[in-house]
């Protein structure tokens, strides 16, 4: 367990689930009287929870919240568990994934259906009591005490996908809604149920919020121009779909040629490709990301 100082106010620890190092980004964010956990991970992460959580001395705090960007057992899997260590605990999210975290049975379907065997390792989640979960949409504010996230809608990734801006301090929580940053290399999270319009949308209002920083959940600060990382995932978004509608039309329609061509033409998702081969957290990435983007101008076809 690793965790870093990113501003006064906020942190990231790496909990290594499946002990799988630098693939998922827990963020905390600490005000005068409340504290944030963001996109808290897995259900496979509850055993490093109880070695972080007395390091946070919980009793100071009048309110804690997690805060998920979504609901994808990857971000949110663990929260049932938290709920039941941390009384004075709420869990904001958006409206569509309230009903999925008080009923978790669906989300766990789609999970396994995806997933397979990865779902099962990250563990089904627990059902959460409604009184212990809070909506929120644009505009919304979650103050803490001299700090606030306040919430912007950014569906594409997932249609119940909130960022965050921190404010004072300008840092984008972006969760999922925009790429995948490893080492440098970008990819945009286009898994299935992706829409593109919904996903550019949000990309162009995440430009226009001017974040200093971007932080990620996949993985860690993006802090050097923040508005040439969303507009390299842009790019290369609109490069995918070209380059996949000019396959279809050459006749290529199964999705493992498909994916094997972008490998061959995009370094940087090969790169992931070796990388996530040694990551069992992270395994599969890649080739989802293709097969949504495929799925999605299938359905739109």
């Amino acid at each position: 367990m690793r965790i870093e100082k990113v501003s006064e106010n906020l942190a990231v620890v790496d909990l290594e689930p499946l002990n799988t190092a630098g693939w998922l980004s827990v963020y905390l964010v600490t005000g005068d009287n409340s504290l944030a956990i963001v996109d808290p991970g897995p259900r496979a992460s509850l055993d490093r929870f109880l070695k972080l959580l007395p390091e946070l001395n919980l009793s100071k705090f009048s309110t804690v919240y997690v805060v998920l960007t979504h609901i994808h057992i990857d971000h949110s899997g663990v929260v049932g568990d938290l709920a039941e260590l941390i009384p004075n605990l709420k869990v904001v999210v958006h409206p569509r994934g309230v009903k999925h975290l008080v009923d978790p049975s669906r989300l766990w379907q789609a999970s396994l259906d995806v997933l397979g065997e990865l779902a099962k390792a990250f563990g089904e989640p627990k059902p959460l009591p409604p009184d212990r979960v809070v909506a929120v949409d644009t505009g919304t504010q979650i103050e803490l005490g001299g700090v606030r996230l306040v919430a912007h809608y950014t569906p594409g990734h997932a249609p119940h996908h909130i960022s965050y801006i921190l404010e004072p301090d300008g840092i984008l929580l972006a969760g999922d809604s925009i790429a995948n940053y490893f080492n440098g290399r970008i990819y945009p999270v286009t898994v299935h149920p992706f829409d593109r319009d919904s996903f550019l949308k949000s990309l162009d209002l995440m430009l226009s919020l001017n974040p200093r920083q971007v932080a990620v959940s996949h993985y860690g600060i993006v802090r050097d121009e923040p508005e040439v990382f969303i507009q390299r995932t842009k790019d290369k978004l609109i490069a995918w779909i070209h380059y996949i509608e000019s396959l279809l039309k050459e006749g290529v329609e199964n999705i493992k040629q498909m994916y094997s061509h972008i490998l061959a033409k995009d370094v940087e998702l090969a790169y992931i490709k070796r990388l996530e081969d040694s990551m069992p957290a992270f395994h599969g990435s890649s080739y989802r990301v293709i097969a949504g983007l495929y799925n999605y101008l299938l359905r739109k076809d």
